[in-house]
């Protein structure tokens, strides 16, 4: 699973603080979904979503 983390704060003009602190998910582990180190529960996925304004079948790349 690829998150598109990265795709969408460039969209949104957010750096990963800010995600963080919009989101309430620390930074370290936006980190690691951003690396791949780990994967996000399916609630932080959509909590994602939901912050980033994007769908979670949008966020969530299975390529």
């Amino acid at each position: 699973m690829y998150l598109r983390i990265e795709d969408a704060c460039k969209l949104r003009k957010l750096t990963l603080k800010d995600l963080s602190k919009l989101s309430g998910i620390s930074v370290r582990s936006l980190e690691w979904y951003v690396k791949q180190e780990r994967q996000p529960s399916l609630k932080r996925v959509e909590r994602l979503a939901e912050v980033l304004e994007v769908t979670p079948a949008w966020l969530v790349s299975w390529e």
